[in-house]
């Protein structure tokens, strides 16, 4: 049995965590608390300034009506407007001089907010300018009206990180306010195709994305009069800041209780674009069958392509429809990490060494040393070639119970030991799709499974974390 559940335990850590990169662990904006710390500063007017004991810096700037913005020493900040023909509010990096080469650093953000009012136009996210040659830049997560190519000019290109895919544009402002007075610049735009109003941005992986688009070519691009040609270039960043922009007579507010931005961070795994094609020798892949493959736009296999942020909801349509499950829909979906339909038989999706009961065929996706207890007749296809071989049974000849669990993401339970704690304790308790939950007050004598329960509420697997030691926890209640 121990052999089995290691080998259960470690197959689902590969998928839950290994596929995310370096992102496990991650703190989750969403669901964790910050709120105002510290002194509330008051801005009126249009300003400029730093905010004591961090890196970061503040701005407001608005034409128009009238405007107040608070920053707190965390870096939270909000803000409510009333008439502006353009109203910007922002926290974060500022450079002075030149700027800097981004390329120099790795720059993520992980925010929460809420907002109020209406604009004509308005965009919500990552924001700055650069220098050599001077552009003005957006990652958008949010807006009030969403951006359309009239006012953020043809899409250029796309990328999928963080868990979705933003189109990528370019606009030309003729002689339109800007940060060295007034002048003609270029607009770079990364619009998320679906809002949100919390989450993580690796605002580095969009600048690596538009060095890539953008190599000094001279373009014909629509603009603010009528637009002209412009030579496409990002240049050295001058701001790094979230922020909320509002136009067009707009008023409300927005309030930022969650920011942490980081001029350090660790990569998000990209996604495929357009382009992203790729395939392995031999066999088509896991899931191939008929076309669509292994995550529509992310190339046709398993072998070779990024799976960061990889939809799995198309996992396997082609010849054989879902990760295992046969007739079905899919079967994984990495984003909540829903093994629903995992290991229910059919064709297409894993071979786990044969064993039926975890799913027959799946070319490339033949995971034949695979152990799930040593059940199944141990017969399996790879893309119509019969996989046969002997194996050894456990003495515990049971597959791990694999059922639905409502916990945000986390996958059912692989069993595992708990043993009761023996003095109070911290933990930093994660799903295990590494979603970061909060922390855990474990008293002398409870279980980490009863303390986890009391609080989260939800059967499931958890992972916690005390110093550097992680370990898997299985919650039945």
């Amino acid at each position: 049995m121990e052999k089995s559940i290691s080998k259960a335990v470690k197959f689902g850590a590969v998928l839950a965590f290994g596929l995310a990169v370096n992102n496990a662990f991650a703190v989750d904006a969403c669901n964790e608390d910050m709120g105002h710390s510290g002194n509330g500063s008051n801005v009126s007017g249009n300003q400029v300034g730093s905010i004591n004991g961090t890196p970061w810096g503040f701005e407001q700037w608005y034409q128009g009506g009238n405007a107040t913005m608070t920053y707190y020493s965390n870096g939270t900040f909000k803000a409510n407007w009333s008439g502006s023909s353009d109203y910007l509010t922002r926290v974060g990096y500022q450079y002075n001089g030149n700027g800097i080469d981004h390329k120099t650093k790795h720059f993520t953000v992980d925010y929460k907010y809420t907002k109020t009012g209406n604009a004509q136009y308005g965009y919500i996210g990552v924001y700055g300018w650069t220098k050599n040659p001077e552009t003005e830049y957006y990652v958008v997560d949010d807006w009030f009206s969403k951006p359309n190519e009239q006012y953020i000019g043809e899409k250029f290109g796309e990328i999928t990180v963080d868990g979705a895919k933003y189109t990528i544009h370019a606009f030309l402002r003729q002689q339109e306010p800007s940060k060295s007075g007034t002048s003609t610049f270029v607009q770079f735009f990364s619009v998320r195709e679906t809002p949100r109003q919390c989450g993580h941005i690796d605002i580095s992986a969009h600048f690596k994305k538009w060095d890539e688009l953008f190599t000094g070519q001279n373009q014909q691009l629509r603009g603010s009069k009528g637009g002209g040609s412009a030579q496409l270039k990002f240049g050295n960043v001058t701001e790094v800041m979230l922020m909320t922009e509002a136009g067009g007579n707009a008023s409300g507010s927005v309030d930022y209780t969650y920011f942490n931005m980081s001029d350090n961070g660790e990569a998000s795994p990209v996604g495929g674009g357009e382009s992203a094609q790729s395939s392995t020798s031999g066999d088509a892949g896991a899931g191939q069958g008929a076309g669509q493959g292994a995550g529509q736009g992310a190339g046709q296999s398993m072998g070779g392509f990024d799976m960061g942020n990889f939809d799995w909801s198309s996992f396997g349509q082609g010849g054989g429809q879902g990760a295992g499950q046969g007739g079905g829909q899919g079967g994984f979906n990495f984003g909540d990490f829903d093994w629903s339909s995992f290991g229910q038989g059919g064709n297409g999706g894993f071979n786990f060494g044969g064993d039926q009961g975890a799913g027959q065929g799946g070319g490339n996706s033949d995971f034949s040393n695979f152990d799930w207890g040593g059940t199944g007749d141990n017969t399996g296809t790879d893309n119509g070639n019969t996989n046969q071989g002997t194996t050894t049974p456990d003495p515990v000849a049971v597959n791990p119970t694999i059922t639905p669990v409502d916990n945000g993401g986390a996958f059912a339970a692989l069993p595992t030991d708990i043993k009761a704690v023996n003095a109070a304790k911290t933990y930093q308790v994660f799903n295990a799709t590494g979603r970061y939950l909060g922390t855990l007050e474990v008293s002398s004598g409870s279980t980490l499974s009863d303390a986890i329960f009391a609080k989260f509420g939800k059967v499931g697997i958890y992972m916690v974390k005390s110093g550097s030691k992680t370990k898997s926890v299985k919650v039945t209640h």
